[in-house]
């Protein structure tokens, strides 16, 4: 078991942050489709995991099969831009 190393585990968290503050935020919200919520989900779901078990992880499928595939979904509709998020992470920006 090998811990994500930096800076993918900072991107990972803060992927995580942003997607949770957010999906609790929609939980009281009327106006998020629940196939929003479920998406938004799913494409997160596996980084806990992920950044506990970094040897299984391929970084370039996490980032665009399940954050650019949410984003690309979902980005004219309210949506996160989660690749965005861990992609200036990635890069030294602030997300």
């Amino acid at each position: 078991m090998s811990v994500a190393p930096e800076p993918y585990f900072t991107a990972c968290m803060a992927v995580l942050y942003r997607a949770t503050l957010t999906a609790r935020m929609w939980g009281w919200s009327s106006h998020v489709p629940p196939e929003h919520l479920a998406d938004l989900m799913d494409a997160i779901h596996n980084i806990p995991d992920l950044v506990q078990n970094w040897e299984r992880c391929d970084p370039e499928r996490l980032r665009t099969d399940f954050l650019l595939s949410y984003e690309q979904k979902w980005a004219g509709q309210g949506g996160l831009a989660l690749c965005q998020i861990f992609d200036q992470v990635m890069s030294g920006e602030s997300a």
